[in-house]
């Protein structure tokens, strides 16, 4: 069956360290708790209501019960895998400080380099410069990435950061900003107005001697953009 090949192709992914993604990670997840329903959907739907992996690990059983596809029997899964899962995660993130605009850069290029496709990436942090938590999207495409008009809104208002840093690729060409990339930029700056979020950055990784950052480039000046 088609969705049964889909299935060993991710595994083999995650076997490969290849998956990283929030919607790819859940959607492996539910596969023991839908033996055979194509599960995306349902990880898509749990990421928009919950707003990212943390949300969804962090909502009630009944928060969970409410989405579309979750019954009870999902969201007890959900909800045991999450208190599995909580010490190491919370070991993980206390190692991650980015404190200065040399931090970004080194954080982005870490994350990027090995990339094969466009990847969008936001990083939450903290007053203390602690990175909270890490949204990473892809569509699989080489050129763009995608997303829910509200989903960005979503992480933002569950995560709840001091600050962000905004962190993409281009696969080639440089990493000097596109006007979609200046747009997307504006439209972010906006977001963190509205939700009293602290812009530091907007980092672009073509190579580790190929890092363009907003900031350092006074782009935000040039934007007319507040940090």
């Amino acid at each position: 069956m088609e969705h049964e090949g889909h299935r060993q192709r991710m595994l083999q992914k995650l076997e490969e360290g290849g998956v990283t993604l929030d919607h790819e990670l859940l959607e492996i997840l539910l596969f023991n708790a839908y033996p055979r329903k194509n599960t995306n959907p349902v990880a898509h739907a749990l990421l928009g209501a919950c707003g990212s992996l943390r949300g969804v690990f962090d909502a009630d059983l009944d928060e969970l019960k409410k989405i579309e596809g979750v019954g009870e029997n999902v969201a007890a899964y959900i909800k045991c895998v999450a208190a599995c899962a909580k010490p190491a995660y919370s070991a993980e993130t206390e190692e991650k400080h980015l404190k200065n605009y040399g931090d970004f850069k080194d954080f982005t290029a870490a994350r990027l380099r090995t990339k094969k496709d466009e990847v969008l990436e936001l990083y939450f942090i903290e007053r203390n410069g602690k990175v909270k938590y890490v949204f990473s999207r892809t569509d699989l495409e080489q050129h763009y990435v995608s997303l829910g008009r509200n989903e960005i809104p979503a992480v933002i208002a569950s995560i709840q950061p001091y600050g962000m840093v905004i962190a993409h690729n281009h696969l080639m060409g440089g990493s000097r900003p596109s006007e979609r990339d200046d747009r997307f930029t504006c439209e972010m700056a906006s977001l963190c107005k509205l939700y009293g979020v602290k812009l530091f950055d907007h980092c672009i990784y073509a190579s580790d001697n190929d890092i363009y950052s907003y900031f350092s480039a006074d782009r935000f000046i040039a934007l007319n953009i507040s940090t």
